[in-house]
């Protein structure tokens, strides 16, 4: 697999600086891999879909950069080709607890799930020392999971730092802070590298310790986003966020950090396509305003700008309450009224369509 990934990465490279200086297409790029194919033995040795996958890769590469998704695509170095895919079932198949991949044989593996529908692709991914296949599946709709929360049951959620997320009726996800909990490993690990003879057996050493201490925070962040998307998309069938930029938030230096720590973007994500495969649905509004507008009367506190203030009083109602649940109840109101918005358009089409217009003559109507 190590040998695979090594081709596919030297393939990757020439057919990149084959599209940079003779502007190549990916239909005559495929054409030339597959011709290669014959005359070079490591080339042979990998199956043909992997390779004409790393043409699609390349391809997906440069549609990402002219749609202004992403940088310009750049050559991979040696440890930054991690993963290859087989496109089609017959490259690949799993059974009796083994996965056989062509051109490699059998591999062990440990199924965390059991294999439902018809087996699509599979994606051979190497994460420093650990190795992983990730399998799609294409499921039957009976399959999918359709349960969600009540139908007319909403929730507001505001994000935060000192806490990761709080809803509109008070319920509150405490933020873990795994950063703060490794920085001191990690700051070490760093210093032992950075004392290490560059070339050297022990600095490779150094730098998986440092990669697996990186590793063990990444996934503790990607644990705790799923357990609390999950709990968001079985409970509530309307979800509501903030749509906040967190490109820009992260310009502020001294909060980068604690807001990358708490990954947003990600719970969003995850709790999106949850909440769509149960039948919900998740809503971005505005952020402005959500936490200095009062949730009783709508009665703007300008004082509220401070973060370091965390109970809201209203000048107006009096109304006394947390911080965060003021703007998390903020936030589903505008949501609410963002999903009423959308669903009129719908509404007047269908009665215009119920719509059946009758001769103007009989009724006496001229045409002017």
């Amino acid at each position: 697999m190590n040998e695979t990934l090594e081709t596919c990465r030297l393939l990757y490279n020439d057919l990149l600086n084959d599209r940079i200086k003779n502007k190549t297409k990916v239909f005559e790029q495929k054409r030339a891999v597959t011709a290669l194919r014959h005359c070079n033995k490591f080339l042979k040795a990998v199956h043909s879909q992997v390779l004409q996958d790393v043409v699609f890769r390349l391809d997906k590469a440069f549609n990402a950069f002219y749609a202004c998704l992403s940088k310009y695509p750049k050559f991979k170095r040696k440890d930054r080709y991690n993963s290859f895919t087989y496109p089609q079932l017959g490259g690949f198949r799993v059974a009796d607890g083994r996965l056989r991949l062509s051109k490699i044989g059998l591999v062990k593996i440990r199924l965390h799930r059991s294999i439902e529908g018809i087996p699509k692709t599979c994606t051979i991914i190497r994460d420093i020392d650990h190795w992983y296949a990730c399998i799609s599946m294409q499921l039957e709709p009976n399959l999918l999971e359709q349960k969600s929360g009540k139908p007319d049951n909403a929730v507001g959620v505001d994000l935060g730092i000192l806490n990761l997320a709080t809803l509109s009726n008070g319920i509150i996800f405490e933020n873990p802070r795994h950063l703060d909990n490794s920085i001191t490993r990690i700051i070490t690990l760093q210093r032992r590298l950075s004392k290490k003879k560059k070339g050297s057996a022990n600095r490779e050493k150094a730098k998986i310790l440092l990669a697996k201490a990186w590793r063990k925070m990444r996934n503790q962040r990607l644990d705790i986003a799923h357990k609390v998307s999950f709990s968001l998309a079985s409970e509530y069938s309307t979800i509501v966020f903030e749509d906040v930029h967190i490109k820009n938030i992260v310009k502020n230096h001294s909060l980068a950090s604690a807001i990358m720590d708490a990954s947003w973007g990600q719970l969003r994500r995850l709790t999106a396509y949850k909440a769509e495969r149960r039948g919900g649905r998740v809503i971005l509004v505005n952020p402005s305003w959500t936490s200095q507008k009062c949730s009783g009367c709508g009665a703007m506190n300008p004082d509220m700008k401070e973060l370091s203030i965390r109970i809201f009083e209203c000048k107006e109602c009096g109304l006394v309450l947390d911080r965060d649940v003021n703007a998390a109840r903020n936030i589903l109101a505008m949501g609410l009224e963002q999903a009423h918005a959308e669903e009129q358009p719908l509404l007047i089409k269908r009665r215009i369509s119920k719509f059946v217009p009758v001769k103007q003559e009989a009724y006496g109507f001229s045409r002017r």
